[in-house]
């Protein structure tokens, strides 16, 4: 996938907490912790959002870096909760538990409409294409909507 870049980690782990999170040379745990948390991003964002081009890869050799920072901070938020819950789910850093929190909570209320600054899916006019579904808390013989 190689969403994220070898720096990105750097950002919020540190060095002697990712060897104990992924002893491996290949960083295969983490790679499949990025694979995890980029699949989890888009069963709440793909109704309406492009997930293609958010999840672009990213070019390791490039300083032209196109991809949201946000959206980067959510899937490295993502990806070390699922790696401390394997390494040690009793013991879970509490800035951890709370980051994906957050993290979780943003996507269930973008699911659910709010606005954010995500390509949105669009048809071949370039307008938006999106399944929009009107609903009313009251039953449809109340005359009420």
């Amino acid at each position: 996938m190689n969403f994220l870049k070898e720096t990105d980690w750097d950002v919020q782990v540190r060095t002697e907490v990712a060897r104990i999170l992924d002893p491996t040379l290949a960083k295969s745990k983490f790679l499949t912790a990025e694979e995890m948390a980029i699949s989890q991003i888009k069963n709440h964002l793909s109704a309406r959002y492009n997930t293609v081009e958010i999840f672009k890869q990213a070019h390791n050799d490039s300083d032209d870096d196109e991809r949201d920072k946000f959206i980067v901070m959510i899937v490295i938020d993502i990806a070390l909760y699922h790696l401390w819950s394997k390494e040690s789910p009793n013991n879970i850093p509490k800035t951890r538990e709370l980051r994906y929190a957050d993290a979780i909570k943003w996507l269930e209320a973008v699911q659910s409409g709010k606005p954010c600054n995500l390509p949105l899916i669009t048809d071949a006019k370039g307008e938006p294409s999106y399944d929009v579904r009107i609903w009313s808390q009251h039953k449809p013989e109340d005359n009420r909507y």
